[in-house]
């Protein structure tokens, strides 16, 4: 069972490994603006990548509407790209 077969289980593996690389980096003491730093930069990040994302799922999803016959075409957003886009948005 490969954990990054699965959407899940690789955003769990993902959290877990930072977390993990954070502790061991720097000791097992709390610091407030140390984390909060982190969790901007780790979100930062986040965005980034869901604008790309955004891109990289548009385009495919915008193929696949035009190559439906039974479908309204390129109007199609509803149908083809909201689903896969939002999915990521709904984790963000």
């Amino acid at each position: 069972m490969n954990p990054l077969n699965n959407h899940r289980q690789s955003l769990i593996l993902g959290i877990v490994l930072a977390l993990l690389l954070a502790l061991g980096i720097g000791g097992f003491h709390f610091n407030p603006p140390a984390m909060a730093r982190w969790l901007h930069i780790v979100a930062g990040v986040f965005w980034i990548g869901l604008l790309y994302y955004f891109n990289v799922v548009q385009t495919p999803a915008m193929a696949d509407a035009a190559a439906d016959k039974g479908g309204p075409g390129g109007a199609a957003i509803n149908k083809y790209v909201a689903p896969r886009a939002l999915f990521w948005f709904r984790w963000a």
